[in-house]
């Protein structure tokens, strides 16, 4: 029983490893899934679907993770996205557990408040205290955009993510 449980465990960790990487892929691959120019973070709402379904150390896990993944691919400072993805899974992981019932319409909301903080931290940091000209250009067109493509894929992962747990999470148990 155990060494089943472990199996399947480590089954559901590796499936999520393993879809962390290939959206990751995406995410860096010009122009696949690009609208008007605009490409989503692909790993966020997949690491923010794991801290719905998941326990507090596995969503904490994987947030930084993903938030590392966004590092490599952009240029940002490494490790920034980490710590903005560790805090905000973690406090999913834990508004999931306690408050909210989960549901599309909370990995709508939760989601894309973690996509909306993350990108207007992202903003502030890289263009508003710079100074630069017409920056307002630059939140119309890339960064709003950015933010609610990654925000309205959420819910579709949460379908998958919830699908997943409960095959493996079912099979041990039997």
């Amino acid at each position: 029983m155990i060494r089943k449980k472990r199996i399947w465990v480590f089954a559901k960790y590796f499936f999520y490893s393993l879809l962390l990487v290939i959206f990751y892929a995406m995410q860096t691959t010009a122009g696949v899934f690009s609208f008007f120019g605009v490409r989503p973070l692909w790993v966020v709402p997949i690491a923010v679907s794991i801290a719905m379904c998941e326990n507090i150390l596995p969503a904490a896990v994987f947030g930084a993770v993903s938030g590392l993944l966004c590092d490599l691919g952009s240029q940002a400072l490494f490790g920034f996205n980490g710590l903005v993805m560790l805090c905000g899974c973690t406090a999913i992981a834990l508004l999931s557990f306690f408050l909210v019932k989960v549901s599309w319409k909370s990995a709508l909301l939760l989601g894309g408040g973690l996509a909306a903080i993350r990108a207007l931290v992202e903003f502030f940091f890289f263009y508003l205290i710079w100074g630069y000209e017409n920056i307002q250009l630059v939140f119309i067109h890339f960064v709003f955009p950015t933010f609610l493509y990654t925000a309205l894929l959420t819910p579709f992962f949460l379908l998958l993510i919830q699908k997943m747990k409960e095959k493996c999470d079912g099979q041990w148990k039997e």
